[in-house]
């Protein structure tokens, strides 16, 4: 394609949020671009697999769904690829992307037909913002999102997914840092200091924890914390965590799997509330960027619980369904890799006064032992992997634990299906699935899927669940 403007008319979208011309030769992945709308685009990349191009405007009528992207940042940051498509929009090309992953898996048919909205809108929704630090062309110091096509930090203090609260802290964390002149980390260089900084809101309390990864320690981050503490407001408490790891992970794990931090200031931890399950989180756990549609998912799977059954939930993070299942189904046991995430689970636990116990350590190396303990119990299992999905050997190792359910939730359609089509082969019957919106204006979307076992219901001396303590 030697033209820099041509026309095309996408027929779908890729996992990024581009809209797909999949007719052209090579395909165009057009920026902008809208499913079943043709448009004239300018190509930035011509490419031997694919090309790469901005749409300029519609030929014909614009496409129903297509708006005015809200955001001055909308095209350099590329953090809301499809903040061009109003919500209905939105939702359409969502279940489309994950109709085109269960066609491929053979599960067409079982594909959710509706999304269900984010409860808080399609703004405000964002309560963990990860920010970059880096330097602008000319050399100044700049915190925000990596840009869209590049590595250049764009900032973002007004970033509409972000809560207003941290939108103000956001704020006020760049404006410190360029006050205290704190250098950004360069790794090629091995020069400088900080390289991220990660703020979470409670969305229960509005306190704000943050935590400062930097390749090395030095005075000046305590007077960061400092002054974020005592100047911006919400902020409660700042931790350090030290990365001087090549590369652009955010975390370096330690043995334990955990993210070693050391508290410079204000409090360990805030607490949050699912569906009224109190939830300590420390820094570097994971916990969902969006408590409202995660509440709503937690609501919808609870209620598919059977009473009175033992619940194991493998990769529970910290332990916000195993907690509501143990509250539901009279026990439940989470397996968690991360290990700040397990103490936080139990302490949690403890505060709810619920009956329900973790472990710690990797899903495939416990699966041995959980089986020995679950035998004949014939249990509910809650999966939520990683966008990879389940890990070698752990679809066989559900198998052999003869579940009576299976609850499978995944931000990744694609893998998920995979797992699912697997399950089915197994003589696993896919009951129904459902979709929520857990990212507006992005192509991510979180599914829910109950599979009913192979073996049918349990006989009755399987349904009591293996010991009800409740932690104190």
């Amino acid at each position: 394609m030697g033209q820099r403007t041509t026309r095309v008319t996408p027929d779908g979208y890729l996992p990024r949020g581009e809209a797909l011309a999949s007719a052209e030769r090579p395909p165009v992945a057009v920026w902008q671009g809208i499913a079943g709308e043709a448009c004239q685009v300018h190509v930035y990349a011509p490419g031997r697999n694919r090309t790469l191009a901005r749409w300029e405007r519609a030929v014909g009528p614009p496409h129903p769904h297509r708006i005015e992207p809200r955001c001055e940042r909308y095209s350099v940051c590329g953090g809301c690829p499809w903040m061009h498509l109003d919500a209905a929009g939105q939702a359409e090309a969502r279940l489309g992307l994950i109709r085109r992953a269960w066609v491929e898996a053979g599960l067409e048919a079982d594909a959710p037909a509706a999304l269900q909205p984010c409860p808080d809108g399609l703004e405000g929704y964002r309560h963990l913002v990860k920010l970059a630090v880096g330097r602008s062309d000319q050399g100044h110091i700049r915190l925000g999102a990596f840009g869209r096509s590049s590595r250049n930090v764009v900032p973002i203090p007004g970033c509409l997914a972000a809560t207003p609260a941290l939108r103000r802290a956001t704020a006020g964390v760049a404006h410190h840092v360029i006050r205290l002149d704190i250098w950004p980390f360069d790794a090629a260089r091995r020069r400088g200091v900080l390289r991220y900084v990660v703020l979470r809101q409670s969305r229960a309390t509005g306190q704000i924890l943050i935590t400062l990864v930097a390749a090395r320690r030095t005075p000046m981050l305590g007077d960061l914390a400092r002054a974020l503490v005592e100047q911006v407001e919400g902020v409660v408490g700042v931790h350090l965590h030290l990365n001087d790891s090549d590369g652009n992970a955010f975390y370096a794990l330690d043995e334990q799997g955990s993210v070693p931090t050391v508290r410079l200031e204000g409090v360990g931890e805030i607490e949050d509330r699912l569906d009224g399950i109190r939830l300590p989180i420390g820094p570097g756990d994971f916990f969902q960027t969006n408590p409202a549609t995660a509440e709503a998912l937690l609501h919808d799977l609870a209620a598919r619980l059977p009473a009175e059954r033992a619940v194991l939930d493998l990769y529970c993070g910290v332990g916000g369904l195993t907690l509501a299942a143990a509250r539901c189904a009279g026990w439940a046991l989470g397996v968690e890799g991360l290990g700040s995430a397990v103490t936080h689970a139990r302490s949690a636990a403890s505060l709810n006064r619920l009956p329900a116990e973790f472990l710690s350590g990797r899903v495939e190396e416990l699966l041995p032992e959980l089986r020995l303990r679950l035998a004949g119990r014939r249990p509910v299992i809650i999966v939520n992997p990683a966008r990879r999905g389940l890990e070698p050997g752990v679809g066989e190792g559900i198998v052999g634990l003869e579940p009576e359910l299976l609850l499978y939730v995944s931000c990744n359609p694609g893998s998920q299906a995979r797992d699912l089509a697997e399950f089915s082969r197994r003589g696993f019957r896919l009951r129904e699935a459902r979709a929520y919106d857990m990212f507006p204006h992005t192509p991510h979307v979180e599914v829910f899927a109950v599979l009913d076992g192979p073996q049918g219901p349990p006989a009755e001396d399987a349904l009591r669940p293996p010991r009800r303590k409740v932690l104190r």
